[in-house]
């Protein structure tokens, strides 16, 4: 299953693209900071940075986004496709942060909570 993964993703990032400033182009790079946010927010999580995951998903995306532009083959660099990549970044890591992920609770923080358990 994974070797089926690796054949898709290579085969994606070896395709020819047109670039252009449609809709449809700007929407796909801000689903894709969305993506991009949202999977480095939880990979930061992964590895123990809780305090500033969604900070360092938000500018892994955005630093991404902005390296892709500058490298484009046709040599411009698009303002309007890394800023649809920064704003999808940015909901991507800040819908990870506060829906998806556990809350961060801190050490200098005051906090009260409720467990209950039933055994059936």
């Amino acid at each position: 299953m994974r070797t089926i993964h690796l054949y898709v993703m290579f085969g994606l990032l070896s395709a020819s693209a047109q670039a252009n400033d449609s809709f449809n182009s700007e929407l796909s790079h801000f689903i894709g900071g969305v993506a991009m946010g949202a999977g480095f927010t939880a990979i930061a999580d992964h590895y123990g940075y809780r305090e500033q995951r969604g900070w360092i998903g938000f500018g892994v995306s955005t630093g991404i986004g902005v390296v892709g532009e500058v490298a484009s083959r046709n040599g411009e660099f698009s303002a309007l496709d890394a800023g649809a990549n920064a704003l999808g970044a940015v909901i991507g890591a800040f819908a990870t942060e506060r829906w998806i992920l556990a809350p961060v609770v801190l050490p200098e923080q005051h906090y009260a909570g409720l467990m209950t358990r039933y055994r059936f």
